[in-house]
């Protein structure tokens, strides 16, 4: 088909087997690329239930069907099941590694079992070596992609975990140059099960579409448009490190473990871009081979920071920013520049790090944790240096660390305390954006989102605290169903592509006829796939799954059960499944092309009947 390479390459690190396949017409008219492929391939393949650190588990790193084409196409998708939550979780990263995999010849790579040794892949030239990776286990991300890029090609995109995700960390994540983060679901300790040290991936595209004169008409003009637009204004300047001075305003800040979600300014403006930027700690982009700045993308909006005391450099991002410095209280830009270095190297979930850290803290100042537990180390929010021995503990599972690097649902449980405190959806850390004031609708997307607790699964518009949550559910579904578009064309969320932008491009690129009601199918399938997932996981019960925080705390949104559990049959009624099960019928299935996951909504529906919900 136009538009693709038509090629997916299959890995079985156990024999050592590498095959090329045809991209199957059916994966292409069902999920069309990218987050898509990551589904349509994972939910065939991969039974629930499958213990994730196995070799049954299977890794797909796809590119999007605009990756190497359209402006801002950076995005990887990569998935598999998550050692966290037991569902298929897929993450998304930047950088010149999409592109880079469409040029050596590939619509997507599919990694089953496991490898006795450590192990990387080279992608290049339609061909997919699997070499030996002894010698660059053990090293961090940054080590490992220059040492890969000296064996392969000075240009190649490195796609690598670090010490983390080798250890098993459960929230360990995979990077691209050692820079950009795949972050969340634990995907790093995945890549480690199966002694999968990275994948460098290079070439340029070289992908033949419909019209293309036509195509890039569009491209240029979608370019020029986002380069000079006034919802990209603040992201070309800042990119995303002024956003706890904008959360904290309305009430959505995960300062000091969710606690003060409501943050004064001058506090919140301690850690933001304005004021490194004042302090004189920022650079221009670092001599690297690759630069760090997203393929073809007309935002740009990377900003590099000295880490002051030291020779090197970091690119903070909010999330980062919000978890990693506020939630854990660390306020001093000398510590947190240099944790947030650390925890990109180590190749950990910078969310997942700072979401239990600061749950930590916060049992350490409640009296739930004592000297005796944290090894000395007086675990108070604000500590820069409990902060920074943390997360190498956690990195290379010591002491404490090896308790918090499964996560805070497991911490807790673990610990067998301190599950009031900890802050997560189907295990996932909540991110930087608690769902309160005019975004208290925002429980509905973390509830009823595939993977958990994401901040990229939809969000409701800006409303009134007082509007009731079933009123905010559509608007969020909206969000939602654009949002997977994009990652199923491969585009990055911080460039304002509207649904008509992405059909004129595939139509353009593919010679097809799509409309945007296709297009947007995909998210539907997604959801409607994750829904049966999650039942036969274990999460059924909305109101079971929502923190405690957010009914107890004073400054909190102070949900109430009937209008979750009515705000959550909307949303199942809006995506056509039964208002009171949140299945799909038979019917419902065939008609979406997925009719694979029939035995599993069966067996979902066996579940839910023998289900008692808590009281």
């Amino acid at each position: 088909m136009l538009g693709y390479t038509n090629k997916i390459a299959r890995i079985n690190l156990s024999t050592g087997k590498v095959s090329i396949e045809e991209t199957p017409e059916w994966l292409i008219n069902t999920f069309i690329g990218g987050k898509g492929f990551v589904y349509g391939i994972l939910s065939r393949e991969v039974k629930p239930g499958t213990d994730p650190l196995s070799s049954d588990n299977k890794i797909v790193v796809a590119a999007g069907a605009l990756a190497g084409l359209a402006p801002a196409s950076a995005k990887t998708i990569v998935g598999a099941v998550s050692p966290l939550s037991g569902l298929i979780h897929d993450t998304s990263v930047g950088e010149w590694f999409s592109y880079m995999l469409r040029g050596a010849g590939f619509d997507a790579l599919v990694i089953e079992g496991a490898s006795k040794e450590p192990v990387y892949l080279w992608v290049n030239k339609g061909k997919v070596e699997i070499r030996d990776a002894s010698r660059i286990w053990g090293m961090t991300t940054r080590e490992a992609a220059r040492a890969v890029r000296e064996e392969t090609n000075r240009a190649a995109s490195v796609m690598v975990i670090g010490p983390a995700g080798e250890n098993l960390v459960k929230i360990s994540n995979i990077m691209v140059e050692g820079e950009r983060a795949g972050g969340r679901g634990g995907l790093g300790a995945v890549f480690g099960s199966k002694r999968l040290k990275a994948i460098a991936v290079h070439g340029v595209p070289n992908i033949k579409v419909a019209d293309p004169n036509g195509f890039l008409n569009a491209a240029l003009d979608i370019y020029r448009r986002f380069q000079t637009s006034s919802d990209t204004s603040e992201s070309r300047e800042f990119g995303t490190t002024n956003g706890l001075m904008y959360s904290g305003s309305i009430g959505t800040s995960p300062a000091f473990n969710y606690g003060r979600p409501r943050l004064e300014e001058d506090l919140a403006r301690k850690l933001s871009g304005a004021h490194f930027k004042e302090l004189g700690l920022e650079v221009n982009f670092p001599q690297k081979p690759i630069k760090i700045i997203g393929a073809l993308c007309p935002v740009k909006c990377s900003r590099w920071f000295k880490i002051p005391g030291e020779e090197d450099h970091v690119k903070p991002e909010y999330e980062t920013l919000g978890l990693v410095g506020s939630a854990t209280g660390v306020f001093d830009e000398r510590y947190f520049l240099k944790a947030n270095r650390l925890v990109n190297d180590l190749g950990l979930d910078a969310i997942g790090v700072g979401n239990v850290i600061g749950w930590a803290m916060e049992l350490y100042e409640k009296g739930l944790l004592t000297k005796q537990d944290t090894g000395g180390i007086e675990l108070k929010f604000g500590n820069g240096e409990a902060l920074i021995k943390m997360i190498e503990d956690i990195a290379y599972q010591r002491d404490l660390g090896k308790v918090l690097a499964q996560g805070v649902a497991d911490a807790a449980e673990i610990l067998g305390k301190g599950a009031e405190y900890a802050v997560h959806f189907k295990k996932i850390a909540l991110p930087a954006w608690y769902p309160n004031g005019p975004l208290r609708g925002l429980v509905i997307s973390y509830l009823t989102a595939d993977v958990g607790g994401s901040h990229l699964r939809g969000w409701p518009q800006m409303h009134d605290p007082d509007t009731p949550l079933k009123n905010t559910v559509e608007s969020m579904i909206n969000d939602r169903d654009r949002k997977v578009a994009m990652d199923a064309m491969g585009l990055c969320v911080f460039n304002p592509y509207s649904v008509d932008d992405m059909v004129k491009l595939y139509n353009l690129a593919t010679g097809r006829n799509v409309n945007n009601e296709y297009v947007l199918k995909v998210s539907t399938r997604i959801d409607t796939i994750a829904r049966i997932w999650h039942v036969l996981l274990g999460y059924v019960d909305a109101w079971s799954q929502v923190p405690r925080k957010m009914i107890v705390d004073e400054e909190g949104p102070k949900f109430k059960r009937e209008e979750i559990e009515e705000a959550v049959k909307e949303f199942y009624k809006l995506r056509g499944w039964d208002p009171e099960t949140g299945l799909p019928s038979h019917d419902y299935l065939r008609q979406l092309g997925i009719e694979w996951m029939i035995p599993y909504r069966d067996e979902a529906e066996r579940i839910l009947r023998q289900y008692t919900p808590k009281k």
